[in-house]
C-alpha cells in the first residue's frame, strides 16, 4: 500500500492504451504503484519549475560535463593570469628591490638620469670581439613588451603598405597615392613618438 494514502479512495482516468503501457513500464522501473509514480513525476514538475511540454535539450550528465569544462576553463585564466600578471609583477618588484638594496653602498640618486649616462661613458667600451663573446640578458618583461611592440608595428607598417597604391602619370615619373583616412597618420605619429 502506499504510504500516507491508505484510506484514499481511487478513482479512474481514462488514458490511451499506448500511452497507459508506457506508464506502467515507467511506474514498474522506478518500483512504485501507479498512484505514487504520477505524485512523484507531477511533484518534480512543480518543485522544479519547469513544464512537461518544455524540453531540456540536455541530460544531467551532459550538464555535468558542461560545468566540469567551465570549471576547467575557469582554472585555465586562473593560472594564465598568474603566469602572466602576477608573477611578472612579482619578479620587477623583486628587480627594483635589488637595485634599490646595490644603489644603497654609498651612491646617493637626486632623481635624476644623468648617473646612468656616466656609468655608460665611464665603463670601458669592449672591442668588437669582446661583445661576441658577452651575452646581454634582457627581463623577460621587458622582452615580452618589446616583443608586442614590435609586432604592433609591424601590424601598423603592414596595414599602410596594404593602403599604398602607384598612380601613373603621364607627363613625368609615376607617385605613390596614399588612402587612409585622415586620423590615421597623426595616429600612428603618436604611437611612434610614445615609443
Amino acid at each position: 500500500m502506499d504510504k500516507g494514502y491508505e484510506r484514499e479512495q481511487f478513482r479512474t482516468v481514462s488514458i490511451k492504451i499506448s500511452v497507459l503501457k508506457k506508464f506502467k513500464g515507467f511506474s514498474k522501473r522506478q518500483g512504485k504503484s501507479h498512484s505514487m509514480t504520477l505524485l512523484a513525476m507531477v511533484e518534480f514538475f512543480e518543485d522544479n519549475g519547469i513544464s512537461p511540454d518544455g524540453r531540456m535539450h540536455e541530460t544531467i550528465a551532459s550538464l555535468k560535463f558542461l560545468i566540469k569544462r567551465r570549471f576547467n576553463a575557469m582554472v585555465a585564466i586562473m593560472r594564465s593570469i598568474e603566469k602572466e600578471q602576477t608573477l611578472p609583477t612579482v619578479s620587477m618588484i623583486q628587480a627594483l628591490f635589488e637595485q634599490e638594496l646595490e644603489s644603497d653602498d654609498g651612491d646617493e640618486w637626486d632623481g635624476d638620469f644623468d648617473f646612468i649616462e656616466q656609468q655608460l661613458t665611464e665603463t670601458e667600451q669592449p672591442t668588437e670581439p669582446e661583445l661576441l663573446d658577452t651575452e646581454i640578458t634582457v627581463p623577460k618583461i621587458r622582452y615580452d613588451r618589446l616583443q608586442e611592440q614590435m609586432d604592433e608595428l609591424k601590424k601598423d607598417f603592414i596595414y599602410v603598405l596594404d593602403h599604398v597604391s602607384v598612380v601613373g602619370n603621364r607627363f613625368g615619373k609615376d607617385h605613390l597615392k596614399l588612402d587612409l583616412p585622415l586620423g590615421a597618420i597623426e595616429k600612428y605619429r603618436r604611437k611612434l613618438k610614445n615609443l
